[in-house]
């Protein structure tokens, strides 16, 4: 079992960030980052590429590739290794205990369902849980660019916002522009690759690893485009190769439970009816074993596994009167509601090395070789 190391994580970066653009940061920065930004490059980059863990780049590219020579240091994830909460530390220089958007699917009492945080969909459903954003409600935050957007201009580079990019492409094409200028500025950028296929076809894939190539060489190419930049790249999680589990194959466990599993197939949080509680660990040990290092409400809560600070008001929520954070190869979670679910090759929000490994790959144009 490993554990998140959160003071050289990739929130570390973000406090760094703080701390040079002239905001008071929310923990420790990292080191090796104030260095580095201590140079005042006139544009700084923070690209953030899903799923790209140390192992997936070093079973995809050869050693000399352009971006594995540029990796200066490897950093943790947050926990739960899982977008849903790395994304927003990153962007908040927050854990996840802080910010509370600890997982895919969360719990919330206000309307009594389970909700997939990104989209406000009822979990296992297509419908949404209200008319309300509940996970906005109740968990808004202040991102990094809005925090710093007085003392520089800053600028997103994603699905959501005027710099649309959901492709490499169109990534460094918007990069490349917005550094040809003379203004200073700070761009984070995020691509949802290579999370989203290596859900479905596993670590060792070879589109994975001709996807990453590519990457590679075009990141080298908009590299060598530019001038006085610093590029910070990184990943919100490692993944694994993993088998999923349904918990309807599991009787005693499923009927065990008030509701369906919650916040992510590798860090399950159980709901469970009270006259079961007691017995819940046996039964739960019984169908998996040491596959999982199952915690009490209170033993995950006080683990530190979510990181330090003040925690937010609906992150006790979150946690259920169990929680089992994966440690092998097995992932579970439930059947939507057409009676179907995610039959992922591999995945994350486990305690393993693969999934909390990430790389700081740092590239500064008078450094290219």
């Amino acid at each position: 079992m490993v554990k998140p190391n959160y003071d050289n994580s990739i929130m570390s970066i973000t406090n760094s960030l703080l701390k040079y653009y002239g905001v008071k940061p929310h923990h420790a920065t990292l080191p090796l980052a104030d260095e580095l930004l201590a140079k005042d490059y006139k544009n700084v980059v923070l690209l953030l590429m899903d799923g790209m863990g140390v192992n997936v780049l070093e079973r995809s590219l050869p050693e000399n590739a352009f971006l594995r020579k540029h990796i200066k240091t490897e950093l943790s994830s947050v926990y739960p290794c899982t977008t849903t909460a790395a994304t927003t530390s990153v962007l908040t220089g927050r854990t996840p205990a802080e910010h509370g958007w600890i997982g895919w699917s969360c719990y919330f009492k206000e309307v009594d369902k389970c909700i997939d945080l990104f989209s406000n969909l009822e979990s296992g459903t297509e419908s949404p849980a209200s008319d309300e954003n509940q996970p906005y409600k109740y968990m808004p935050y202040d991102n990094i660019l809005s925090v710093i957007g007085d003392n520089v201009k800053t600028c997103a580079v994603w699905p959501y916002t005027e710099y649309f990019a959901d492709t490499m492409e169109g990534i460094c094409e918007h990069i490349k522009n917005l550094c040809g200028n003379d203004e200073r500025k700070f761009i984070y950028a995020y691509h949802a690759q290579p999370d989203h296929d290596i859900h479905d076809f596993g670590v060792d894939s070879d589109c994975i690893k001709q996807m990453l190539l590519n990457y590679n060489n075009q990141l080298e190419a908009l590299v060598n485009s530019l001038s006085d930049t610093l590029f910070l790249i990184t990943a919100d999680h490692g993944m694994k190769d993993i088998t999923m589990k349904c918990v309807e194959d599991y009787p005693a466990i499923n009927r065990a439970l008030i509701r369906h599993i919650c916040v992510e197939p590798r860090c399950c949080s159980f709901y469970v009816k009270e006259e079961y509680k007691t017995d819940f660990p046996q039964l739960f040990t019984n169908a998996f074993g040491n596959k999982f290092k199952l915690f009490s409400h209170k033993e995950f809560l006080e683990s530190g596994l979510l990181g330090n600070g003040v925690p937010h008001s609906k992150t006790e929520d979150f946690i259920g009167d169990y929680v089992a954070a994966a440690v092998s190869d097995v992932a579970l979670w439930y059947k939507d509601i057409n009676g179907g679910y995610e039959d992922f090759k591999s995945a994350h929000a486990g305690l393993t090395k693969e999934e909390l490994t990430v790389p700081l790959i740092v590239i500064q144009k008078q450094d290219i070789c």
